[in-house]
């Protein structure tokens, strides 16, 4: 890394969550500023994760955070700022006044450092000034945490439309996940619903074929939809007319198989369950109710967790050619959605954690092979 180069620039034109994800990508390290109408944060960043911020906005001192988290009394805060002085700072004056323990001031600091990244993602303008250059962490209380994950969950805060709207784009819009997914999202913890967002996208859909079959409400499935994007867990995809999506279309047989592989896999656990045939056609029942034109006369699901490839196929003749690929994508994820929440619900957590962990597996590598 070259020393002391410093870069600038306005986030109207670059957003910060684009920002950050840009810096985490290069593992760049240095000391960024961001400057709004009133008051300028400092972010430390270090490999591409933050470790470090402060703020000049009174809102963000510590006294405040802990005053927030009611982790100190209000008397408690007004009798320690009044014996703030140079070398003597509010956090070791409660600490002496007992009024706060030393763990707790700690977590306290860590708080407040969360406090001041995240209150960065509302800056709707402003400028920012970056300076690449190494730091000392000495006299530091730094994060450990990957910039993705602050990412996220800092645009989970947002309900800002236009932005969303701006980089996702009108329904028609269509995405795909990435070919190649980034590491970090096997430490995401990513809900039941929003993976089943992620995996609805996978083989590529119109952005208004995912709103029908998320199980979110549709804000929240169009923001998740927008911190993907800017994570780089999905990329915009062509019209459906393009040569790719109509080999896809061309092919509903293989993705069929696909989803069989990751079906018969949770069936072999679920199998074992006291009435596992009756739930499992249940299951169908209700996926058929979504998707009234798909998933007739499947019995072979509860016996062998894998449905009938031919009749799906001569169901799908019903659909018109260009929406035969997103609507069965649609009916295929949300039968799997529901068997993975009927084991998490009635399984062990060790058989949880291999259903989870192999389709992951099945996510990252493309690869629709046996455990």
């Amino acid at each position: 890394m070259a020393e002391n180069i410093v870069l600038s620039g306005n986030l109207t034109e670059i957003r910060f969550p684009t920002l950050l994800m840009s810096l985490y990508r290069e593992r760049e390290t240095g000391i960024l500023t961001l400057t709004g109408n009133t008051y300028r944060k400092t972010l430390y960043i270090e490999d591409g994760n933050i470790v470090f911020a402060t703020s000049d906005d009174p809102d963000d001192r510590l006294g405040e955070c802990l005053l927030r988290r009611n982790m100190i009394t209000i008397q408690a805060y007004l009798d320690s700022a009044e014996q703030i002085r140079p070398g003597r700072r509010q956090g070791e004056i409660l600490v002496d006044m007992a009024a706060l323990s030393t763990e707790d001031l700690v977590e306290g600091l860590s708080q407040q450092l969360y406090d001041i990244i995240f209150s960065v993602f509302r800056m709707k303008s402003g400028t920012y000034t970056l300076t690449l250059t190494s730091f000392s962490t000495l006299d530091m209380v730094t994060l450990s945490v990957d910039t993705p994950l602050l990412v996220f969950k800092g645009m989970e805060r947002l309900e800002t439309w236009s932005q969303i709207n701006t980089v996702v784009g009108p329904p028609s819009s269509r995405v795909k996940s990435v070919a190649s997914v980034p590491s970090f999202l096997a430490d995401m913890d990513l809900s039941p619903d929003q993976e089943h967002v992620l995996s609805l996208c996978k083989p590529g859909m119109a952005i208004s074929n995912v709103l029908e079959a998320s199980y979110m409400p549709q804000f929240q499935t169009y923001r998740l939809l927008w911190i993907f994007l800017t994570l780089g867990l999905l990329e915009r995809e062509g019209p459906a007319a393009g040569e790719d999506t109509l080999r896809a279309a061309e092919d509903p047989e293989s993705l069929l198989e696909q989803y069989n592989d990751i079906y018969a896999f949770i069936h072999r656990h679920l199998a074992a369950l006291p009435d596992s045939a009756p739930a499992l056609r249940q299951i169908l029942e209700e996926t058929r109710a979504a998707h009234p034109n798909l998933g007739r006369d499947q019995e072979d699901l509860a016996e062998y967790g894998r449905l009938d490839i031919d009749k799906i196929l001569w169901d799908l003749r019903t659909f018109p050619e260009a929406e035969r690929i997103s609507c069965l994508q649609a009916f295929l994820e949300e039968l799997l959605y529901a068997l993975m929440h009927l084991g998490d619900l009635r399984l062990a957590p060790e058989e949880r954690s291999s259903i989870h962990a192999y389709i992951l597996r099945q996510t990252r590598s493309g690869a629709e092979t046996g455990p």
